[in-house]
């Protein structure tokens, strides 16, 4: 029996597109209902402000494995004690309203991340605060630059800024005959036709031994997983064919992560992915880092549990800071 229950709220994608294969979010809804929490679940199209008031027409979990939910309702998300924005980039438009409408929670409504964290931060802009732990990197929509980046370097990888999962990735040989520009020009347009931000990086060839994902809770690693390309693929993401083996971490990814914690921590980002290839960080990963399921199956792990009880530890009543007065959820209540 649980003295405390609490209730927590998701914030996901439609659930017909969830990929189950690497999905982290059902994990820990199920382990936070096994332990007699409430879960609740809310798609963008579903959120509302209501002047100042964030509203949502919200279900209940029933169960997260299978997925089963009870009838949504329009629910004062305030009344939440937890919230994970869990919704998949691409950080568009939408997702940036979404943070802005998250602006007005009341204080108390702990957050897994700080929206404004996923505002101000972009997950493969994030390592150039740490420059020297990087590989050479390039963000532009500037063809020449692009360009030029690529003859100086030879060989690059252009990503779209706003994507994940290895959506839109190309690998670039440079041409002297025009056959780079002509694919640069080609990558250029987003969906929508417009230029748009292309992330250009030197290619590591230890992509080949694997891309490795480090999971961070409050800044420490409490789990990894190798991810190696499939044959004749230069390309490390599950969702890309990749295989997962178990990780160790070197001394200069230790070094690397007891840099870049406190960082983490004083920006609210509580749940991370860093990754790594060659020892340089290519990504550190804050929207909805996944990759938990293949850390359990090549480890025997449960990092579930390890997450969820970081999430109530931090959820624990503070003692009052006022007389007559008792702070729970963060809140401070008339005793």
């Amino acid at each position: 029996m649980i003295e405390s229950p609490r209730k927590f709220l998701f914030v996901m994608d439609p659930a017909d597109t969830l990929n189950l294969e690497t999905e982290t979010s059902l994990l820990l809804m199920q382990e936070l209902i096994g332990r007699g929490h409430a879960v609740h679940w809310l798609q963008l199209e579903d959120l509302s402000l209501q002047h100042n008031r964030p509203v949502g027409k919200v279900s209940r979990v029933i169960a997260a494995e299978p997925l089963r939910r009870g009838v949504p309702a329009w629910t004062d998300l305030d009344r939440f004690d937890a919230m994970l924005v869990r919704k998949d980039p691409p950080f568009d438009t939408a997702y940036l309203q979404l943070t802005l409408i998250l602006d007005h929670l009341d204080p108390g409504v702990v957050q897994f991340n700080d929206v404004q964290a996923l505002r101000n931060f972009n997950e493969k802009m994030l390592p150039l605060l740490w420059p020297d732990f990087t590989p050479p990197t390039l963000v532009s929509m500037n063809g020449d630059e692009l360009e030029r980046f690529t003859a100086e370097h030879g060989r690059i990888v252009l990503k779209p800024l706003n994507d994940c999962s290895g959506r839109g990735v190309v690998k670039l040989d440079w041409d002297e005959h025009g056959e780079t520009r002509k694919l640069i020009d080609a990558t250029l347009p987003g969906p929508d036709g417009q230029p748009r931000f292309l992330v250009a990086q030197r290619y590591l060839p230890a992509v080949s031994g694997g891309d490795k994902r480090v999971y961070l809770v409050n800044g420490e690693p409490i789990g990894a997983v190798n991810r190696i390309p499939r044959q004749g693929s230069y390309l490390a993401n599950i969702h890309q064919g990749a295989r997962c083996v178990p990780a160790q971490l070197s001394a200069r990814e230790q070094y690397i992560l007891r840099t870049i914690s406190p960082f983490l921590r004083a920006q609210g980002i509580v749940l991370a992915g860093a990754d790594f290839i060659g020892d340089y960080l290519t990504e550190l990963n804050i929207t909805s880092p996944s990759a938990v399921r293949q850390i359990n199956e090549v480890n025997g792990e449960r990092l579930e549990r390890r997450i969820v009880d970081a999430m109530l530890e931090r959820l624990a009543p503070r003692p009052c800071c006022y007389p007559g007065t008792c702070c729970i959820g963060g809140r401070g209540i008339a005793a």
